[in-house]
């Protein structure tokens, strides 16, 4: 019993695959029996087909005799060799009947001997015929007659009725039992496509019930992938489509989006979109697949930027502390190579430096050195310290962005004429806390962020360069102020030490006078 049940529940969970197996079974069995009736009508057939032929041998062999002795009648009344044809057509035909039929009979396993008696008899009866035939040409009529009387052909005859009729009777009951075997084998092949075609049913339902509900159930996993898709990879913001093929199709087109989409990131197309990402959907998508990729894009994207930025950075100071280094001890070359760098590489189209200046109490700002389209203008300009823009961000020591330029600010020349800038950049040089000047660059491009990181740090190398040189001669003008008045102290003592060899001259003078006065005196 608890075999049986665990029989049934194994049924049960294996329904579809056991009424298959049933289908698949029942099948095999139809096969079989169909092969095996069709070999059956085959066979029969073949039985059928072959006693057809023996009992037609036997008809046409027949007809061969009677259309020997028609020839040989026919002949011997008009001497006509036109009426010979049917004797020599059935002299010529016979013998093939006769080995047909011997050769059907051994295979039938039948006796031949009677119909090797009557090949013998046959063979006696054409000869018979033959000689008639030659006495008819001879005109020997009365011996023809006396043959012809003989009646030899009854001879022949009982020895064809004694063979053939027996194989004409076994023959047609061959026919008969075949023909109830086929009939037999077609019954009971109809009886089998019934009864395969009833216990097939129940196995059909069984299929087709399940197949409906697993087409029911993959329709509601079709459709839970759908939004599964819509919410976790891509949701193009569009109705739901219920057709599955639709689904299958979109699942597996998102899935190689998504591997393009990865595939152009590992080559750095930080360009690549998402196809159908548009803004009326782009916030149903922001914490799927798709919104996580274009995420990491941007920010791959924006860490490139910015290695590119720190290269560019990076590469145009290296280049400007080569200047410095050419320049560092000539304070106008270094002002107009640093002016010359700074606008082409920040691609403005015009720029000026300004040093600070002082003459004793009066400090401040002087054009020193502009570049603008890579000519050199000499133009003498002098800003007092706060006045204007370049004189305020040199006392508040803060960078300047000016994009809303007033019109007559300052003008930018070409071939084509004259024209406003769009952004003026006005960078103090600091270095230690001190202003050394300001550096004013003005352009129509708008400057990011990292291109006022490299001016502040070119300003700032520019700065300690300039603070380097003033000191470097300001301690030159110290030392040569000291080796003056070295040199002047170097006169005066000379000129000391020749007063006191004069002045020890003349004492030495004075007492030789002296002496001789005393000399005089006291003579």
């Amino acid at each position: 019993m608890t075999i049986m049940h665990k029989l049934l529940s194994l049924l049960k969970v294996n329904i579809v695959y056991s009424s298959i197996f049933l289908m698949i079974a029942l099948t095999v069995l139809t096969t079989f029996f169909a092969f095996r009736n069709q070999s059956i009508m085959r066979s029969t057939n073949e039985r059928i087909n072959e006693a057809d032929v023996i009992l037609r041998n036997i008809k046409e062999l027949w007809t061969g005799i009677n259309l020997m002795d028609l020839g040989v009648r026919g002949y011997a009344l008009t001497k006509k060799d036109g009426l010979l044809s049917p004797f020599d057509q059935a002299v010529r035909v016979n013998p093939t009947y006769l080995d047909t039929l011997s050769s059907f009979m051994k295979r039938q396993q039948l006796p031949t001997e009677k119909l090797e008696a009557y090949k013998v008899l046959n063979d006696e009866y054409v000869q018979l015929c033959r000689r008639m035939i030659s006495l008819s040409r001879l005109d020997s009529m009365a011996e023809f007659t006396a043959l012809l009387e003989e009646d030899r052909g009854l001879a022949l005859w009982l020895a064809y009725s004694a063979f053939s009729s027996e194989l004409v009777n076994y023959e047609n009951q061959l026919k008969s039992d075949a023909q109830r075997g086929y009939q037999s084998a077609v019954n009971g092949n109809t009886v089998l496509q019934i009864v395969f075609f009833l216990a097939g049913i129940p196995s059909l339902y069984l299929i087709f019930y399940r197949i409906r509900k697993q087409t029911t159930t993959t329709n509601a996993l079709l459709l839970d992938l759908e939004q599964n898709n819509r919410k976790y990879v891509f949701d193009p913001g569009t109705v739901t489509t219920p057709d599955l093929a639709t689904i299958m199709n979109t699942s597996i087109d998102n899935l190689k989006k998504a591997s393009a989409f990865i595939e152009k990131i590992t080559k750095e197309d930080y360009d690549v979109t998402w196809p159908g990402m548009n803004p009326q959907n782009a916030q149903l998508n922001r914490s799927n697949l798709s919104g996580t990729l274009i995420d990491m894009r941007d920010q791959m994207k924006q860490i490139k930027e910015q290695d590119e930025n720190r290269i560019w950075i990076t590469e145009g100071l290296t280049k400007f502390t080569e200047i410095i280094r050419q320049y560092q001890e000539n304070v106008n070359g270094l002002c107009e190579q640093s002016i010359r760098f700074i606008t082409k590489y920040m691609e403005a189209q015009q720029g000026g430096v300004f040093l600070l200046q002082e003459e004793g109490d009066d400090h401040y700002l002087e054009l020193v050195a502009c570049y603008a389209f890579d000519k050199k203008k000499f133009v003498e300009k002098r800003i007092a310290l706060g006045e204007g823009m370049i004189g305020q961000a040199f006392m508040e020591r803060n960078t300047v962005v000016l994009k809303d330029v007033p019109k007559g600010y300052t003008h930018i020349t070409s071939g084509l004429g004259e024209a406003t800038p769009s952004n003026i950049l006005i960078v103090p040089m600091q270095y230690n806390e001190k202003s050394e000047g300001v550096v004013e660059i003005a352009g129509f491009m708008d400057w990011k962020d990292y291109h006022r990181n490299f001016i502040d740090k070119a300003t700032e190398y520019m700065a300690a360069a300039l603070s380097s040189v003033r000191s470097t001669q300001k301690m030159k003008l110290v030392l040569e102020q000291m080796q003056i008045q070295t040199e002047q102290l170097h006169a005066q003592e000379e000129e000391m030490r020749q007063n006191m060899e004069e002045l020890a001259a003349t004492n030495e003078e004075m007492k030789r006078k002296e002496g001789e006065y005393l000399k005089q005196a006291g003579a």
